[in-house]
């Protein structure tokens, strides 16, 4: 086997072979047949004529025809700016001239042409630019009445260009009305009306009106055309015959039918209109979305008990008829009796941590079944099928659900049960569910380190979000630098306080909890190191003050009692012997006090778990007094402060909606709103509800104080849809269902290709993605490839098997819900053939003759050897012909060769995908 490249596109193309040993080169094998190509793109266009409503064109042949004969041509067309090609011609074309008539009067349109041979269609030829009608000459503008246009409540008028444009193409008509009443002004309809055309809306029934048109070029504005006579404007329908009839009426449905209008007023009707209503009620409800073309319709969803009455009406191209008569009434009825609702089982108070999940189960008896719905502070609860979900169940059960719940929540909730005989009266009638919603409280924030003392300073904090309840209790913490434990200092409910036995000159940090009734929060971020004011009054530490190699500085050296320490203090333990610690003591003792050994002392217990420490004051009279010491230490109580800034904050709140917009293809459109920023929101634009993708080329996003705006670049269909801006902030949590937003598409292909599936997503939080097959979860191997990325995921077979055939399922899933979509693989079946058999065969000596064929097929086929029509063996030939088969080779054997064994043998082989032929002749020499 071997690949050529290089070969020239729309080319026919011969082959043979040659092959080619150290002694030369043999004779050419046989030449292939002829390689067929698709025959090349026709020639260049030219216009051979325009008029007011066709265009002719002509095109040259295509450079190549593709090794066939150019069988004809197809022609499309489409008007400018639209995206969709027509065809021009139902047949193939012989002729390469075609003249596309019944155009309209000054609009271009574009061309495009394809070449067809036996192998298939070329690739297209455009126009390389619009081509325009021309615009018809009259003399002057004529009034044209058009049968069937004059509608109930609006006019379809008509009108012919003037002759004389003024030497300038008119660039659009006015049109104008005026009602037949005396004193009436005229109104503007419109001033840019590019064609001969308009439809006048909002008119009044059975009223008469006047029109004028006036044409405008860049000079000016012509002289008005008015129409001579008054038009009256009235309804085009007939009436209905009769009333609508109902009949085949069960429990929840019945079947409408009616008569057609006796006048459909000019104009094919397109569609019905069916509604009905309750006959206690004066609303009107439409019982379908989708369009009905038939005079009778099945009415499905109707509440057993209640009447109803039923109304129609047509609509065409001009418009809507007006309603037929009220059907009689009608009950939907069954064998069942009526029975008004009550509540089976209680509902209760619930409460439920901070973004739990809250669901509330009730059962309702009642027939016929009753309508139940869910108020939340006397509003109905809508579900949207993430956050909320109302559901029914069989047997009568009802069940809200309420995901995620947090502050907002927090409400008195109702349900009512209603049917035709009532809803559920006075205690029973009304069933009020309180939910509150909490959880532990967060950290405090901002603690802040003042006043700070010798063994005194001050903390002040911020509270964090209180959980949904209120916090009781602020537990503050510390801890040396120089240790790795955290210790209790105190608990208070106030967001400050004063932290007292403290050492001098020691580094700690600090740490606060806060606690509610759910529990305490995590700690604060700690306080940067904090150095207490050094204790000057106070001795050193007696480890230092003993040491006998610590340098004495200057300013020590006149007072510095290094050497006569020993002398001045005894430190005595009592400690329990033998490993254990139980009541013991530890003290130290000073002898002949002096004004140097005033001031705080402490104690540090040190074990392998831990360490610990205590602190005493040491007054010496002649340097402080104990009682004034006390009495004229004031502890100062700070204000508590109050963050302005928090009272601002709040979810965010849009102060300009958006508005629609309209625009011409190829514009920018811009999109604004402004939101509240206390604090800054994170705004996201959404598509027809899809989150739109970033892309600099066809988006900018900006903002700047509030104003949120999106940019459509250069506008085209596909951008014509519904646009929504969400914003969210701490307040408020965006949330996306996981979503699916291209199903992956089925594939059928041969064994050994590979298949690839794509399937883009979409959700917030990031939605995690399974592919499955027959049910069981895919993993990636060498084989198989799967990768996820935030908006796509990929799922890839390699080297496809039978085994990989069969149904697939992804499914994507987050938080906020999960959706699946189903897709197949198939695998073509390899198809029966004959691989290799000899042409003609001579058997050899001795008379024994081997016939070997080769084949393949799956399932394995069934073989059958024939001559002349008969199978083989037959009863004659059984003793001298056999047939041996393995997987994939069927041998003929005849043994006793004779000459009447010569002849044409036939195999054929077939299974369940279909069947195979070959023959092979058997030659039979003289001796």
């Amino acid at each position: 086997m071997y690949t050529l490249t290089g070969l020239i596109p729309d080319a026919e193309y011969q082959f043979r072979v040659i092959a080619q040993n150290d002694v030369g080169q043999s004779e050419p094998g046989p030449v292939s047949e002829s390689v067929v190509y698709k025959p090349g793109q026709p020639g260049e266009f030219d216009i051979i004529s325009i008029t007011k409503d066709s265009i002719t064109i002509h095109w040259l042949r295509p450079e190549s025809d593709g090794g066939k004969e150019i069988l004809g041509y197809w022609i499309e067309y489409r008007q400018a700016g639209e995206s969709a090609w027509k065809k021009c011609n139902k047949e193939r074309s012989k002729d390469r001239q075609f003249t596309m008539g019944g155009l309209m009067e000054a609009t271009e349109y574009e061309f495009r042409v394809f070449a067809e041979n036996e192998t298939g269609l070329s690739r297209p030829r455009r126009t390389a630019m619009g081509i325009k009608t021309k615009l018809s000459c009259t003399t002057i503008p004529s009034w044209i009445p058009i049968e069937g246009e004059i509608l109930c409540s609006s006019v379809i008028i008509s009108w012919k260009p003037p002759k004389d444009d003024g030497g300038s193409m008119i660039t659009n008509y006015i049109v104008e009305k005026c009602e037949a009443k005396e004193g009436e002004q005229w109104h503007l309809v419109s001033s840019a009306i590019s064609g001969t055309t308009c439809r006048v809306p909002n008119l009044t029934e059975s009223a008469g009106y006047y029109f004028r048109v006036s044409a405008q070029n860049q000079y000016g504005i012509s002289e008005p055309l008015e129409i001579p006579s008054v038009v009256i404007i009235k309804s085009p329908f007939g009436k209905f015959h009769g009333l609508p009839f109902v009949s085949s009426v069960t429990k929840d449905s019945c079947v409408v039918s009616w008569k057609a209008p006796t006048s459909d007023g000019g104009a094919k009707i397109k569609n019905y209109y069916l509604e009905k209503r309750e006959k206690k009620q004066n609303k009107w409800i439409a019982v379908t979305t989708e369009e009905i073309h038939e005079t009778t319709y099945t009415v499905k969803g109707l509440l057993e008990g209640f009447e109803y009455e039923f109304r129609v009406k047509c609509e065409n191209i001009g418009g809507e008829s007006d309603w037929s008569e009220i059907s009689e009434p009608v009950i939907p009825k069954s064998d069942t009796a009526l029975r008004a609702p009550f509540f089976k089982e209680e509902l209760r108070d619930m409460c439920v941590k901070y973004r739990a999940t809250a669901t509330f189960v009730t059962k309702v008896i009642g027939h016929p079944s009753p309508v139940v719905k869910w108020y939340k502070n006397g509003k109905e609860i809508l579900p949207d099928g993430e956050k909320i979900k109302v559901q029914e169940f069989k047997g009568g059960y009802f069940q809200l659900v309420i995901s995620n719940a947090d502050e907002n929540d927090v409400a008195v909730y109702q349900i009512r049960a209603t049917n035709q005989l009532g809803s559920i009266s006075k205690s029973m009638n009304l069933e009020t569910i309180e939910l509150a919603v909490a959880d532990v409280p967060d950290p405090p924030k901002d603690v802040k380190v003042s006043d700070i003392g010798r063994d005194t300073l001050t903390l002040t904090w911020s509270p964090g979000n209180d959980g949904g309840s209120e916090i009781i209790n602020y537990i503050i913490e510390k801890c040396p630098t120089t240790g790795d434990r955290w210790i209790r200092v105190a608990q208070t409910s106030e967001t400050q306080y004063t932290v007292m036995s403290l050492f001098g000159k020691t580094k700690y940090q600090f740490r606060v909890i806060a606690e509610n009734h759910f529990g305490l929060s995590g700690p604060s971020v700690p306080t940067d190191d904090v150095t207490t004011k050094e204790d000057k009054l106070a001795i050193r530490n007696y480890d230092e003050e003993v040491d006998e190699t610590r340098e004495i500085t200057k300013a020590e050296a006149p007072h510095s009692k290094v050497k006569l320490l020993p002398s001045l203090y005894t430190v005595s333990e009592e400690l329990a012997r033998n490993g254990h610690c139980a009541n013991g003591v530890a003290s130290i003792y000073v002898k002949d006090i002096e004004e140097c050994d005033d001031g705080l002392y402490r104690c540090k217990v040190v074990c392998e778990d831990r360490e610990d420490n205590a602190y005493a004051e040491l007054f010496v009279e002649t340097v402080r007094s104990f009682r004034e010491y006390y009495l004229g230490r004031s502890l100062k109580k700070p204000r508590r402060r109050i963050d302005k800034t928090k009272i601002l904050q709040r979810p965010p709140e849009f102060t300009l909606p958006l508005y629609n917009r309209a625009a011409y293809i190829g514009e920018d459109v811009r999109f604004g709103v402004t939101i509240t920023v206390h604090p800054e929101p994170s705004v996201t634009w959404l598509k027809a509800g899809h989150r739109i993708k970033p892309d600099p080329t066809k988006y900018t996003f900006t903002s700047d104080k509030g104003l949120y705006q999106l940019m459509i670049h250069n506008v085209d269909l596909s951008d014509d849809a519904e646009y929504t801006v969400v914003a969210n902030n701490k307040f408020v949590k965006a949330t996306l269902s996981a979503k699916i937003l291209t199903k992956p598409q089925s594939l059928t292909v041969s064994e050994g290709d590979s298949a690839r599936f794509v399937c883009d997503i979409d959700g917030e939080p990031a939605p995690s993605v399974t592919w499955m097959h027959e049910g069981r979860t895919i993993v990636s191997s060498h084989r198989i490839h799967v990768s996820t990325t935030q908006y796509k995921s990929t799922f890839e077979i390699s080297s496809v098997e039978y085994s990989d055939e069969g149904s697939y399922t992804v499914v994507v899933e987050n938080s906020e819900g999960k959706q699946e979509a189903r897709f197949t693989l198939t695998i073509h079946k390899q198809i029966i053939k004959v691989e290799a058999t000899p042409t003609q065969v001579k058997p050899p000596e001795p008379s024994v003759l081997t016939v070997a064929c080769a084949f393949s097929g799956e399932p394995a086929p069934r073989i059958e050897w024939s001559r002349g029509g008969k199978k083989l063996p037959g009863e004659e030939e059984s003793s001298r012909f056999h047939i041996e088969t393995t997987e994939d080779l069927t041998t003929l054997i005849i043994t006793g060769v004779k000459e009447s064994d010569a002849g044409a043998y036939t195999l054929k082989l077939s299974n369940e995908h279909g069947s195979d032929m070959a023959t092979v002749t058997i030659s039979i020499r003289s001796k």
